[in-house]
């Protein structure tokens, strides 16, 4: 390809050639124009404006002024094409043409000689320039055909200013002027001539196809005349018209359909805001990015006074992602939403959607499996309750749950076990299933914008969800290294932040998981609302300018109140569409008479006023709902076909007028949330209160059903019945019928866990009722200050539990009506760690139940007990447990449920006392029949044949038997916890690290159920000490320590054992590693306690006095000393830990290993107690002997070890080296690095003590390399020190 230059002159021939022959061309088979004749012009208008505007850029290239004038002549077109064409003649084939006319790469100016040579009284007047180039524009727009206009009439704007101010005076003669002519005459004949030579350029221009625009450029070119708005001023001017034009082509240069003449249509342009939107861009690129271990979530939050375009601003940006596969899902909040709704709902639509198009098959298929990998059966079901479209995913789980006893929510009613159970459930539940569900929607693939919009109506339940999806899932992270592929993105209105809301941004912006992008939209600018109008208008800015300058000193640039403002122009006549000149036109000064007032009420308010007044009444109705109002809510409301007809012609009427919108689904809401606040706001207080009132009755009316629309009108009609009764608007008559409604409601609520739901209904409910009911309504109160005491409970609301608990202890006719109540206080004693207030009234409790039960037991008590219950056991078979008699007797299970409680309280304080109640619970059970609660006396009685008669087969077979028990019963609730009491004791039998996973699993199991007491510490913990003992990598146990730690911490945030246990595993895990500086940081997590460094807390938990908290302080001391070699020290903490030994712990294997060892090591330094060092270590031998009988796997390394050194103080070295080798041997076998670390740093130093130096050398070389491989730093670099 070369570059051609030919003249403007030619190249405009080849463009008109192109034009006619394109117009000529017949199709032979057709016999009709192959291109159309608009089409043709439209053609050669593209082509001629993009001609143009390269024109009028050289100009400004070449800094033209008005002291040149210029033609066709002074301009030649570069052209890229082949050398070959010959650009003198016409091209006969239409190929070469087309390369012609559509490889323009430039327009060249060519000055003109005699423009050096002209003199100061030569010189052109400053509007020639523009003439000229109106000149040249005619002739490209016109085929070549100049304007017909006398230069003797072009005058300016300024001259016909002057004409206006002279005094007219007739008998003045000017030099030149024809006789008997006075200047006004002349001047009204100049006026006339030019306006009809204006009007026949129009009509030439019109006629040769020009659009409209153009041909408005090149008159007001030609002639330069008008108020200043519209004139021009530059070349830039000019150039920025032709821009505007060739950028949108559809606004400006073609012909406006007919459908839409005389309508203002703001479509969907996002105008200005284009550094906020760079900033919402960025947070959303991170989103989509492939970054790896990069957890941060990103949060944007879009801030702006009503109107500003919060939500049209996130869906502008957000809708040209849809091609490149982001997921978009938008729950926008109203002051009517009910808790939780508007989310849950707005996932609903999605998968609703997702469902319906049969291209997203595969990822549907996606999600599926992966929420079925991540979650058990029931948190599938309880997800599905809260989002019903996805049962459609999942119809084999339903239908295989859909009859289990402990289901309560397909019935739509709590048993005695579901209140029990709900009471431990609790928030963190749901956010960890909607964690799950973010977590299966979204992908590096496939990400998601999750917009919550009006963020200032959000309910505090929708704000702590938002709260925890942007928390770090610690334990998730470590199963998957890619980040959260979701753009969490919030709007609000700046001038109704709440508290609430205000707290939870600083939260936000505080938060080192978080990335916070805030964007704060104001009013457009000058320049932004300008184009706004002239888009809107389909007119060049440079004719909107004057117009948009009134608008925008009216509206401040809110684009809502813009909008709201052009349609009353519209609407009054101010701002007409013309027929004839096909084009906006408006009387400026009307504009400028036309109020508006603050925030546009008034207009909109005139605008509801002159709707027809049965469009009036169904918006009113409408705004008292839902912000999406559908069928289902319609056929309630009115029962007959005519009046629903009628209802929804006026809907459709509104829609006309654009204050509704009506999507695909036929659901009708307000177009923007301030004209519902308007057609509420209408209203007076009296007629607010019947609206809301006749609405719920009408709802509520025959809804009897069980399906989703039915239990969703019961929400419904609750709220309107609550509402209405806010302002006053009641039937006294009625209030046991709405306390009954609001019971449903509540309860309703809580099968989903949206407990701050079901604690609005509940205390409505309650003051429906006017206090305690007794007689015939005596359930019904005894329900609402049960399941209220609940709701209580689970939003932290404390003293109102206690308020509405005192009333139900008062009031009770006999002790069981008490028990819901009890049971509720109960735990949240044991959520707030106060074990010895939650013991001391369990104890109270039983005694009332019949069972007079005392905790002061000594080891010979329990031990008795154990014996006692073991031959009742031994009579019956496992299988005969589980497939058996079931309990019926309600006092028995409720003895069995707090004995059940009583346990958890007794895990810390006192936990030899633990196996009493086992025995207890299981003499009850084989005398009454089994349940749930038996499980966990089977385990807890295995637990302590363990302890305290060591009979590890009768424990694992009953730790087993309760296991299988629970899931015989489908007793969901309590799986995860009797998984966790035979983890608990697995590895006695079975390989240590094979645990591991299912401990992590169990963890998430605990919290999916809502368990947050004893049970998932005690899971946590036990997976931190097998962490660490197990020999797995210590660099990835302290990852996964540190997420269990911050998660406990997070979900129980008032329980500081559990968190002080774990920094003391996670301590000893940094100090093998050598992190000293690491372990500053997690003193922190205590929360203002005081406590800063491993003797503080140590020192704390002495000062407990509980024999748990300080054993398992004491077993990290031993730890710690042991393995640095500190074995006086390691001794003296394996006694104490010894004393305090109450329980069989995973631990407690490991304090006789490490008590042996160091026994053995202390007998060769000191003579005086060598005997008695060595007993010590043979009955640590004599234990192992004993246990490597269940688990080969587990302690033959460990038995062979002590074995070893038995040999060595013995004298027997043969045997010593031999014994050191196969517990070497046996480590690497069963996969104990760090076991064998150890062996063969013991090895090293045997032979060292017998003289044999290299070989001690060889020894501790192979022990660095697998303290090494172990994680253990530390250790490596302290043998390394030790040798040189």
């Amino acid at each position: 390809m070369a570059r051609r230059t030919t003249t403007l002159t030619r190249w405009l021939s080849f463009l008109i050639l192109r034009e006619r022959r394109r117009k000529n061309a017949v199709d032979a088979a057709a016999g009709r124009f192959v291109a159309n004749k608009n089409e043709t012009q439209v053609e050669y208008i593209q082509a001629a404006v993009s001609v143009a505007l390269l024109l009028v850029q050289s100009l400004l290239v070449n800094n033209v002024t008005e002291k040149q004038r210029i033609t066709m002549d002074n301009f030649a077109v570069e052209i890229d094409c082949c050398d070959d064409l010959n650009l003198g003649q016409d091209p006969e084939n239409d190929g070469n043409l087309n390369r012609i006319i559509e490889s323009v790469t430039g327009v060249e100016f060519l000055p003109s000689k005699s423009d050096d040579s002209l003199q100061a009284n030569d010189a052109v007047q400053s509007d020639d320039l523009f003439r000229d180039i109106g000149t040249i524009l005619h002739q490209f727009f016109c085929r070549g055909t100049k304007p017909r206009l006398p230069t003797t009439l072009s005058s300016s704007d300024e001259m016909d200013a002057n004409e206006d101010d002279e005094d007219r005076q007739d008998d003045v003669d000017r030099p030149g002027a024809e006789k008997g002519r006075s200047k006004h005459s002349m001047r009204i004949a100049k006026k006339m001539f030019r306006g009809a030579n204006i009007s026949s350029l129009d009509e030439h221009l019109l006629s040769n196809g020009v659009p409209n625009n153009l041909c408005r450029l090149v008159i007001d070119l030609v002639r330069n005349e008008g108020n200043e708005a519209t004139k021009f001023h530059s070349v830039e001017d000019v150039a920025e018209e032709l821009m505007q034009m060739i950028s949108k082509p559809a606004l400006f240069l073609h012909e406006r359909d007919a459908d839409s003449e005389g309508q203002l249509n703001f479509g969907t342009t996002l105008y200005g805001r284009r550094n906020e939107a760079a900033s919402f861009l960025r947070a959303a690129s991170l989103v989509s990015l492939d970054m790896r271990e990069t957890f941060v979530k990103q949060l944007v939050l879009v801030e702006g006074l009503p109107g500003a375009g919060k939500t049209h601003f996130v869906e502008s940006l957000i809708r040209p992602c849809w091609g490149a596969e982001w997921i978009y899902i938008h729950a926008k909040f109203d002051i009517q939403s009910q808790p939780l709704s508007v989310v849950t709902s707005a996932f609903n639509r999605f998968f609703l959607n997702a469902l319906a198009k049969r291209n997203e098959r595969e990822y549907v298929a996606r999600v599926t499996s992966y929420l079925q990998r991540n979650l058990s059966s029931s948190a599938i079901v309880t997800l599905c309750d809260l989002i019903p479209s996805l049962r459609i995913l999942f119809p084999s789980i339903l239908r295989r749950v859909v009859s289990d006893d402990d289901l309560p929510s397909q019935s739509g009613r709590n048993t005695d076990d579901e209140f029990a159970s709900s009471s431990q459930m609790s928030r963190i539940r749901l956010h960890v299933l909607f964690r799950k569900l973010i977590s299966a929607v979204c992908s590096v693939e496939r990400p998601l914008v999750l917009f919550l919009d009006d963020l200032q109506w959000a309910d505090d339940r929708s704000m702590e969800l938002l709260s925890a999806l942007l928390e770090r899932d610690h334990l998730q992270e470590l199963d998957d290294d890619h980040g959260t592929h979701c753009l969490f993105v919030g709007s609000f209105r700046s001038s109704e932040v709440n508290d609430n809301l205000h707290v939870c941004i600083d939260n936000f912006e505080q938060s080192t998981s978080v990335d916070v992008t805030r964007i704060h939209l104001g009013g457009l600018t000058r320049v932004e609302s300008n184009i706004m109008l002239s888009e809107v208008l389909q007119l060049p800015t440079r004719l909107t300018c004057s117009l948009n300058d009134v608008v925008q000193r009216k509206t401040t640039g809110n684009p809502f109140h813009i909008i709201t403002f052009m349609h009353s122009l519209v609407k009054d006549s101010i701002l007409n569409y013309s027929l004839s000149d096909k084009r906006w036109i408006w009387d400026i000064d009307s504009v400028k008479t036309t109020s508006i007032d603050e925030t546009v009420l008034e207009l909109l308010v005139r605008k509801l006023i002159e709707l027809p007044e049965k469009v009036v009444d169904a918006l009113k109705v409408l705004s008292c709902l839902a912000p999406k109002v559908d069928d289902a809510i319609m056929k309630h409301l009115y029962t007959s076909s005519d009046s629903r007809r009628q209802f929804i012609e006026c809907l459709d009427l509104a829609v006309g007028q654009n204050i509704l919108e009506k999507n695909e689904d036929n659901k009708y809401s307000f177009v923007h949330d301030m004209l519902k606040q308007l057609a509420y706001s209408v209203m007076s207080e009296e007629e607010k209160g019947k609206q809301h009132f006749w609405i719920g009755m009408q709802l509520t009316a025959n809804n009897s059903g069980d399906t989703d629309e039915c239990n969703a009108l019961v929400f419904s009609g609750a709220d309107q019945i609550n509402a209405a009764k806010s302002y006053g608007i009641t039937e006294e008559n009625l209030h046991i019928k709405f306390a009954e409604l609001n019971l449903k409601a509540g309860k309703m609520s809580i099968d989903v866990s949206d407990f701050q739901s079901a604690l609005t209904y509940l205390k409505e409910g309650v003051s429906f009722l006017h206090g305690w009911q007794a007689g015939h309504n005596y359930d019904l109160s005894l329900q609402l200050y049960e399941s209220a005491a609940l709701a209580c409970y689970t939003n932290a609301d404390i003293e109102l539990m206690q308020k509405y608990l005192g009333i139900l202890f008062g009031n009770a006719k006999c002790f069981e009506d008490k028990l819901h109540g009890y049971l509720v206080m109960i735990q949240a004693m044991l959520n707030h760690d106060k074990h010895v207030e939650a013991t001391e009234k369990i104890l109270f409790i039983l005694e009332e139940l019949g069972e007079v039960f005392s905790i002061e037991v000594t080891p010979k008590d329990v031990y008795m007990e154990l014996v006692s219950t073991k031959k009742l056991l031994d009579k019956i078979p496992p299988e005969d447990v589980i497939c058996g008699q079931r309990l019926t007797d309600k006092r028995i299970r409720w003895r069995l449920r707090f004995f059940d409680l009583l346990s958890c309280t007794l895990f810390i304080s006192k936990p030899l006392a633990i196996y009493l109640t086992a025995c207890r619970v299981v003499k009850l059970s084989i005398e009454y029949g089994f349940c749930s609660e038996s499980a966990a006396g089977l385990q807890g009685y295995g637990w302590g044949v363990l302890s305290l008669q060591k009979d590890v087969e009768e424990c694992i077979k009953w730790c087993r038997a309760g296991k299988r028990l629970v899931e015989s019963l489908k007793a969901k609730q309590m799986i995860p916890r009797a998984t966790l009491l035979l983890n608990y004791v697995s590895h006695w039998t079975e390989p240590v690290q094979a645990s591991i996973e299912c401990l992590k699993v169990n963890h998430r199991e605990l919290v999916l159920i809502g368990d947050l007491s004893g049970s998932l510490s005690l899971n946590a913990m036990h997976f931190c000490r097998k962490v660490l003992l197990c020999g797995r990598n210590l660099l990835t146990a302290e990852r996964e320590c540190a997420a269990l730690l911050q998660e406990i911490r997070q979900l129980r945030r008032h329980a500081a054992i559990p968190v002080i246990n774990l920094i003391n595993s996670h301590v000893s895990i940094l100090k093998l590693i050598g992190s000293e500086s690491d372990k500053k940081a997690l003193f922190h997590l205590l929360d203002n306690s005081g406590i800063n460094n491993q003797d503080e807390l140590f020192r704390h938990a002495m000062s407990t006095k509980l024999p748990g908290p300080a054993q398992q302080v004491f077993f990290d001391r031993l730890l710690q000393a042991f393995w640095f070699k500190n074995y006086q020290e390691a001794a003296e903490y394996a006694d104490k830990y010894g004393k305090c030994h109450q329980a069989m712990r995973f631990s407690d294997n490991f304090q006789t290993f490490y008590q042996g060892i160091s026994a053995f090591r202390l007998a060769r330094l000191n003579d005086d107690k060598a005997k008695e060092w060595i007993d010590i270590g043979k009955n640590a031998l004599s234990s192992y002997q004993t246990w490597v009988k269940y688990s080969e796997w587990n302690w033959e390394n460990k038995m062979l070890l002590l074995e070893a050194e038995l040999h060595s103080c013995q004298g027997e070295m043969e045997m010593a080296k031999s014994k050191f080798q196969e517990s070497i041997d046996s480590a690497q076998k069963h996969r104990f690095i760090h076991e064998e670390g150890l062996a063969r740093e013991l090895f090293g130093m045997f032979y060292n003590e017998n003289g044999k130096k290299e070989e001690a050398k060889l020894q501790y070389a192979h022990a660095r390399a697998c303290y090494q491989k172990w994680g253990a730093f530390a250790l490596a670099d302290r043998l390394y020190d030790s040798e040189n």
